[in-house]
C-alpha cells in the first residue's frame, strides 16, 4: 500500500476542516434563526397575554350580561384584530331570560335547545376550521362569505353548553386546524364563567329589590333614587306622573281569608295596575297594600286615564270567593320645570290618595299643582 503524499494529506485535512466550518456556520445560522423565531413567538405571546389580561380586566368591570357582551365584542374586535365576532346563545338556557335587546343580529343570534349538540359542538372546548366555497359553517350567512377561517369557542359546561362564540378572520391560516388552541380554550373558559357569574349577580341584585309576593319592586329599589330630582333618574325635560294606590278595607279583607288568598289579591291589584302602562314603568310595593307607579313621559290626560282604568278594572274583578276589592288612588304630576325630588312627588300622590280614601274610596284624586294652585277634578 503506497503512502499518501504530504501535500495531498494537507489538502484533505483542510477540506475536511473547511466542510466542518461550513457545517458549523450553517448550524449557527439555523440556531440563530430558531432563537430569533422563539424570541418573536415570545414577544407575540407576551403581547397576546397582555391583551388577554386587559380583556379580563374589562370583563370583570362589566355590570350586567348585556354590558359584558358589549365589552367582549368591542375588545375582541379591536384588541385581537378580528374580522368577525358573534355570539350564538341557547334561548332555553339560563341566559335566555336576558333578551340582550341592545345587541344587533350581527353580534348575537339566538338558537334553540339542542342545536349546539346537533352540530356536535359540545364535544370539545374549541374548534378551528378553514373556510371555502366548498367548506362553510352552517350558522354563517351570505354576509360572512368573506371569512377565510373560523374559531368556535364552546361556552359553559361540556355536557350542557349555553352558547358558542365565533371568532373569524379573512386569513385562512389564522384559525387553521393545525394551530395551537390552548389560548382559545382558556378564553372560552374565562368568557363562559364570567357570563355565568354576571347573570347570577344580576339575578341576586334583582331579587334584593323585588317583592316576593307581587313581583313588583320593593322599597329598597327606591333608596338610591329617593332624594334625587326626577330628571336625574328619567332624564331632563321629562314630565313624570305618579299613582299612589291603596286597597280599600284590605285589613278587614285579609282577616276574613287565609294568607294565600290575601297574597293573591295583592298580586291581582299589581297586575291590574300593570295592564295599562309600559313594562318599563317602575311599580313599587311600598308597604302592606300600598303601591307606587311612576310613569315618565306621561301626560296628565293619560295619567288620569290610567288611574280611572285601574279603579274600574279592580272593582270589576271577582276573586275566587266572589268577593271584589276597590282601591283609592292619588295622582300627582311633576313637570320638567318643577323637577321634584322622587320622594316629594310620591308624598304628593300619597296625600291625594288619602283624600280619595276620605271621600269613600273606589276613586282617584288629583294632587294640587303648586305651579298653578288648581285642584284636580273629583272622579
Amino acid at each position: 500500500m503506497s503512502e499518501q503524499q504530504p501535500g495531498k494529506a494537507t489538502a484533505s485535512v483542510e477540506d475536511m476542516s473547511s466542510r466542518r466550518l461550513h457545517k458549523m456556520a450553517d448550524e449557527n445560522r439555523e440556531l440563530k434563526a430558531y432563537v430569533a423565531d422563539i424570541k418573536q413567538r415570545l414577544r407575540q405571546n407576551e403581547r397576546l397575554f397582555s391583551r388577554m389580561f386587559d380583556l379580563e380586566s374589562q370583563v370583570l368591570k362589566s355590570t350586567d350580561p348585556e354590558d359584558l357582551c358589549f365589552t367582549l365584542l368591542r375588545a375582541l374586535r379591536s384588541g385581537f384584530e378580528l374580522d368577525f365576532v358573534r355570539f350564538w346563545l341557547d334561548r332555553s338556557s339560563f341566559i335566555g331570560a336576558h333578551q340582550l335587546e341592545a345587541l344587533s343580529e350581527r353580534d348575537l343570534v339566538w338558537i334553540e335547545e339542542g342545536e349546539i349538540a346537533q352540530m356536535g359542538l359540545h364535544r370539545k372546548r374549541t374548534w378551528l376550521m378553514q373556510l371555502s366555497s366548498d367548506h362553510r359553517f352552517d350558522w354563517l350567512t351570505e354576509k360572512d362569505s368573506h371569512l377565510g377561517s373560523l374559531a368556535l369557542l364552546t361556552l359553559g359546561e361540556a355536557d350542557k353548553p349555553f352558547g358558542i362564540l365565533g371568532l373569524g378572520s379573512v386569513d385562512r391560516d389564522r384559525f387553521a386546524p393545525d394551530q395551537s388552541s390552548d389560548f382559545l380554550q382558556h378564553l372560552a373558559q374565562v368568557i363562559g364563567l364570567t357570563l355565568e357569574h354576571a347573570v347570577a349577580r344580576e339575578h341576586l341584585a334583582r331579587l334584593s329589590v323585588t317583592d316576593a309576593v307581587t313581583g313588583s319592586h320593593n322599597r329598597r329599589f327606591l333608596q338610591p333614587h329617593s332624594h334625587q330630582p326626577l330628571s336625574q333618574w328619567f332624564g331632563k325635560q321629562t314630565q313624570v306622573a305618579c299613582l299612589y294606590t291603596d286597597i280599600d278595607q284590605f285589613k278587614a279583607f285579609s282577616e276574613r281569608v287565609d294568607e294565600a288568598a290575601a297574597d293573591k289579591a295583592l298580586a291581582m291589584v299589581c297586575n291590574m295596575m300593570r295592564q295599562h302602562v309600559r313594562s318599563s314603568d317602575p311599580l313599587i310595593r311600598m308597604e302592606g297594600d300600598e303601591f307606587v307607579l311612576l310613569m315618565p313621559g306621561c301626560s296628565e290626560h293619560k295619567a288620569r286615564e290610567v288611574a280611572e282604568l285601574t279603579v274600574h278594572t279592580v272593582a270589576c274583578h271577582k276573586l275566587q270567593d266572589k268577593q271584589s276589592l276597590t282601591v283609592s288612588i292619588g295622582l300627582a304630576i311633576s313637570t320638567p320645570e318643577q323637577d321634584l325630588a322622587v320622594k316629594d312627588l310620591i308624598a304628593r300622590a300619597d296625600q291625594a290618595m288619602y283624600v280619595a280614601k276620605a271621600l269613600g274610596g273606589n276613586r282617584f284624586e288629583m294632587a294640587e299643582n303648586d305651579a298653578d294652585g288648581n285642584n284636580g277634578d273629583e272622579n
